[in-house]
């Protein structure tokens, strides 16, 4: 625990004569029942205490930040919950690995994107705060949201309700509006991207270094995470090395929309090539069939037709042909109150802006040199790596 720098050597000092009192403490005391007396006073979260049950004393800081929880599950999984230590402000800290982030040439060209996302805010559209580049590691410093995905809500081939569907698909506009603008593109738009927060506005999680990826449906899916997407791709993704762009962008909303509507995916394949077949080949199944009205029907094959001449082409237009659907009263639903710290952390941000806080920022103390790649994988000491669930 002191090696873990979570507390100081003076601090352990202390919890060591406090625990020591403790009753049966004497005589029947072991570390699990230190590490949840230590949970119980609140010097620890459990998943600290799971790293340091497992023999491990973190990392735990990287810059900044503090790590306190593993993601294990849903949209957000293999992303920690953190706090920014001057502010104690509560973020959300997403690894980045493959070429992109690893290579200093790509991470350069990839930087000045970032920094405009992290420019572009909306009410729809979760916040990235900053791109932190610690050599070692570099991560992406995203808003803390509390909520559930609207892929979960489709467990087990459930559906929304028509209204409910277009207005999670309207927010979902109205967030990409500000990229589009901007010249960026999403480049992964589905369910699972949509974030209903506690209170019922929607926003879209960012994806800034792989919605920016060109398209190679040659090459081996390791992550799976291409296949996860062939549900959501236009059939111009058939060219190999096409980047997404706002009408790929447009087509996968129509996608998403139609799976809200449908409880499944419109062309639900076994397999990516297949998948990307019946994209570009087949038509879509009738939304009439389970209740949707045809207006609203046509509205989503139009979103998806195949040849992006065809589609809308603004987002603009996308907003006013879906937004006659929607519950006049859930129109405009408002976010959750945002932690009092964040104003604070705002200004932390913005006053050390400058050119040395990029890629020769200093390691934190208690990384390991040469450790790349994700925290969770085996090879590097990262956090949680070696930690179940």
């Amino acid at each position: 625990l002191t090696d873990s720098q979570l507390v100081t050597a003076e601090q352990c000092q202390q919890l060591m004569a406090s625990f020591g009192q403790v009753k049966g403490t004497a005589m029947g005391g072991n570390a699990r029942t230190l590490a949840e007396w230590l949970i119980s006073r609140g010097v620890l979260t459990r998943y600290q205490t799971m790293v340091l049950m497992a023999g491990r004393s973190g990392p735990f800081l990287y810059g900044d930040y503090k790590l306190y929880d593993r993601l294990e599950s849903g949209a957000l999984a293999g992303m920690f919950r953190a706090v920014h230590v001057p502010t104690q402000h509560p973020v959300v800290l997403q690894f980045l690995t493959g070429p992109a982030t690893q290579d200093p040439k790509q991470w350069a060209a990839l930087a000045p994107q970032l920094e405009l996302h992290a420019a572009i805010q909306h009410p729809h559209l979760q916040r990235c705060f900053e791109a932190v580049d610690l050599t070692s590691y570099r991560f992406l410093v995203v808003e803390d949201l509390r909520g559930q995905s609207a892929d979960q809500l489709l467990f087990g081939g459930q559906r929304l309700p028509s209204a409910e569907a277009c207005r999670c698909a309207r927010c979902a506009a109205l967030g990409l509006m500000p990229l589009h603008q901007r010249g960026l593109a999403h480049g992964d738009i589905r369910p699972a991207r949509l974030w209903l927060e506690q209170g019922g506005n929607v926003k879209l999680l960012r994806e800034p270094v792989s919605g920016f990826a060109p398209v190679y449906l040659s090459q081996p899916d390791a992550s799976g995470l291409l296949t996860l997407r062939a549900d959501y791709l236009a059939p111009e993704f058939l060219q190999e090395g096409k980047p997404p762009d706002a009408l790929t962008d447009i087509y996968a909303l129509g996608c998403t929309l139609y799976e809200l509507l449908a409880g499944q995916p419109p062309f639900p394949a076994a397999d990516l090539r297949s998948k990307m077949h019946l994209h570009a080949t087949q038509p879509i199944q009738s939304l009439e069939a389970v209740g949707v009205p045809q207006p609203l029907a046509q509205v989503v094959a139009y979103l998806m037709a195949k040849n992006p001449a065809v589609r809308y082409q603004h987002l603009n237009q996308v907003i006013a042909q879906i937004s006659p659907f929607v519950d006049p009263g859930r129109l405009n639903v408002a976010s959750p109150k945002p932690p009092a710290t964040q104003a604070a952390y705002e200004r932390a941000l913005q006053q050390r802006k400058a050119p040395a806080a990029g890629a020769n920022a200093p390691l934190p103390a208690g990384l390991p040199g040469g450790a790349a790649g994700l925290p969770g994988t085996r090879p590097a000491a990262a956090p949680g790596a070696a930690v179940a669930p």
